[in-house]
């Protein structure tokens, strides 16, 4: 994974970044397939073929590689999840690798060209992500009774993970009183409650014979096109329903899961979706938060990387960053933000405001 933040590199070198942490020193000719995310490298950087470009990048730095590139998906876990159910019919290792380039665009400039690409129709009303993502705060708080100032420890504690990752694009701490005074974005959601958009790449390498992390479940799940349309406002039901299959797949139930990467464009997205995972009952993850548990050394280490809070949102590059994080918990070698003895791991990826999800179970071997 490259650095996360506000980059100098261009979107193609980045990608090639990405891809050398795990190409190099790997016989690059078993790549038989390499799948690619990308959410909006037309609209925000003007690459008309984002698939070519990259592949053509891709084996001028990599000579040997000739595999076919599958993509862009619009979410890192939507190129996993296609990754990991895609035929066996070849043979050698699979590439994922995911890249975004946002930060060289005015932030209101990229809210109104990336809301069409989320809900062209919703875009109509003004709709744009922290608009969705307010309706959708608003309404878990007022059916769950869950107390604003949840959501500035949300914040809080992303930020303190961050600030243990060299590679997060906040590495700094915030306090509570900076959370709660920042500006409004959209009511109830302040500037401290949604993530930064960011510069990044990640990639990863799937192979047959396994290695130092497996894969041991993944699930999809979808919810309703328009927030109208969704049975609760304040619900991630795609959430509830991937998760259910993952765990399902992998044997495992919420409470054998020592850490978790979860979805959190917006502080309070963290909390709705550990419950809809089953990591707690509805409306109840706050008071996990508030005693400790989801502190990295506690019970259940959530976003140690920081989280798309504080580790930065590269939109197409988040499910696969958290696939490094999980990776390094997993092996040990998160250093100062490491679970003790994480042996089994989620990850949560979701595109928009959660019409599709993605959920993964990694496990140290």
């Amino acid at each position: 994974m490259t650095r996360i933040g506000k980059l100098d590199s261009g979107y193609l070198d980045l990608a090639c970044e990405a891809a050398a942490g795990v190409l190099d020193g790997e016989d690059r000719a078993r790549i038989g397939r390499i799948f690619f995310s990308s959410f909006a490298p037309t609209e925000l950087c003007g690459i008309q073929d984002p698939a070519g470009a990259v592949a053509k990048a891709l084996r001028e730095r990599f000579p040997a590689l000739d595999a076919p590139i599958l993509g862009p998906y619009k979410t890192g876990g939507q190129a996993l999840y296609d990754a990991l159910e895609a035929p066996d019919g070849h043979d050698g290792d699979t590439l994922v690798l995911a890249c975004e380039k946002m930060t060289h665009v005015d932030a209101g400039k990229a809210a109104g060209l990336l809301a069409p690409r989320v809900n062209p129709i919703e875009k109509l009303y003004g709709a744009t992500l922290p608009a969705l993502g307010a309706l959708v705060t608003r309404s878990y708080m007022r059916a769950y009774c869950v107390p604003y100032h949840a959501f500035h420890r949300v914040s809080v504690k992303n930020h303190l993970n961050a600030a243990r990752n060299r590679k997060a694009h906040f590495q700094r701490r915030i306090e509570i009183d900076q959370v709660a005074s920042s500006p409004l974005v959209a009511d109830p959601l302040r500037r401290h409650h949604c993530a930064p958009m960011s510069d990044g790449a990640a990639a990863c390498l799937l192979g047959p014979s396994g290695g130092a992390v497996s894969f041991r479940g993944w699930g999809h799940g979808v919810d309703a096109q328009l927030l109208h349309e969704r049975a609760h406002l304040g619900r991630f039901r795609a959430a509830e329903s991937a998760a259910r299959r993952a765990f399902a797949q992998a044997d495992i139930t919420p409470k054998d899961v020592d850490v978790v990467e979860i979805h959190d464009a917006f502080s309070p997205f963290e909390l709705i979706n550990l419950e809809e995972m089953g990591f707690y009952p509805l409306g109840d993850s706050w008071r996990a938060l508030e005693g400790g548990e989801l502190e990295i050394d506690g019970r259940l280490a959530v976003n140690p990387s920081g989280g798309m809070k504080a580790r930065g949102h590269p939109i197409g590059v988040c499910g696969l960053s958290s696939v490094v994080e999980m990776f390094t918990q997993l092996t040990g070698a998160a250093g100062k933000r490491q679970k003790p003895n994480a042996r089994l791991g989620a990850i949560q990826s979701a595109g928009g405001v959660s019409r599709h999800c993605y959920v993964f179970v990694m496990e140290a071997d």
